[in-house]
């Protein structure tokens, strides 16, 4: 079979591998589309990945063609999205349902092998049957659709509630999107990227504000937000970008009484100066980290709620995929990713689909 085998950095080489062989209670699936994710750009390019070659790729779906033994809820031919989470179902927090803090878990594309090949072996719990009107390439979006959800699920209603997204890439932009279905009043995008501004409209978002336009005179990302709601600030500040400055600003921006979900995670140190930590306090914030999108019964009821509303039409993430490639152009599809200013998903299919 053919899989993109990462060697190193940017080392990518469309080769034949051997056909996988499932283990008790794996199927092999025959992959029909893979998105590339942001975390895959570095174990791609940059020489981050767990270990070399390797195959990345966790945001897929396909049919399966073959059982291993003890499978009980699949059969061939059945239509899957990948949930790729393997957790050890034997720690802690396993137990407690909490299986995104697994600390002995395996993951599709970075400790295992991943979906970037005709075929993969995965086991069955990590698998989730979709419908014949939704489509491959929409459902190997369900993934990054589970992870905004996973955290907006944690802070409780969004009925009437005023929500800020920083940073709309994908998990950004189905952040918005999820928001209005779930009921909030009003919902602002903040980029610096006026051309994912307009994404964001046209999923939903109420106001965009392109926060690099924005000057100390102005008042700010601060000033921006209260002019759109008011003078209030918002009610939930949800933090996408993993980017130190976003970070603080998510607390600066929130009304009083407000939450903060952080999704995006940091590569840089994040400095709160006194006055951004204390608000903090003085504004009696609540706030919440989110890290992957399961929980019990595994995988979780962000995976039914995702795969029932892309099924359904209720979310159509169709503006997000921005470029799509074969398996065969798989460097060029990474090189798109991390260069291309109106990237957003990059989708691969197989050569033969």
């Amino acid at each position: 079979m053919k899989a993109a085998v990462i060697y190193g950095p940017g080392d990518i080489r469309i080769e034949d591998m051997p056909y996988p062989k499932p283990e008790p209670g794996e199927v092999i699936v025959r992959i029909r589309a893979c998105g590339i994710c942001g975390s895959d750009l570095p174990r791609a390019l940059d020489g981050k990945a767990h270990f070399y070659p390797t195959v990345v790729g966790h945001e897929a779906a396909g049919e399966i063609v073959e059982l291993g033994s003890k499978v009980t809820r699949f059969s061939p031919g059945d239509r899957v999205a990948v949930a790729p989470l393997v957790p050890c179902m034997e720690c802690e927090a396993c137990q407690l349902g909490r299986y995104s803090l697994c600390g002995q878990y395996s993951f599709v594309g970075s400790r295992r092998q991943g979906c970037m090949a005709e075929y993969v072996a995965i086991p069955e719990r990590s698998l989730v049957p979709i419908p014949e009107e939704l489509s491959f390439e929409q459902a190997a979006m369900l993934e990054p659709a589970t992870v905004p959800l996973y955290g907006l699920l944690k802070v409780g209603s969004l009925a009437g509630l005023r929500v800020a997204v920083l940073g709309v890439g994908t998990i950004g932009l189905f952040a918005v999107m999820w928001a209005k279905f779930l009921g909030a009043s009003q919902v602002i995008a903040v980029d610096i990227s006026d051309w994912k501004l307009e994404r964001a409209r046209e999923l939903g978002a109420d106001e965009v504000i392109n926060s690099k336009d924005l000057g100390v005179r102005e008042g700010g990302l601060v000033g921006a937000i209260k002019t759109v709601t008011s003078g209030a600030g918002c009610d939930l500040a949800v933090e996408t970008a993993g980017h130190p400055t976003t970070q603080v600003q998510a607390v600066e921006i929130c009304a009083n009484g407000g939450k903060v979900l952080y999704v995006g995670t940091a590569h840089e140190p994040v400095h709160f100066a006194p006055k951004a930590f204390e608000a903090i306090v003085r504004k009696e914030l609540v706030i919440y980290g989110s890290w992957m999108s399961y929980s019990a019964p595994f995988p979780g009821r962000e995976w039914q709620i995702a795969a029932k509303a892309l099924s359904d039409g209720a979310l159509d993430p169709s503006a997000m995929i921005t470029h799509r490639f074969e398996l065969s152009k798989a460097r060029e599809a990474f090189e798109t990713l991390r260069s291309c200013d109106t990237a957003i998903k990059v989708m691969l299919f197989m050569d033969d689909n």
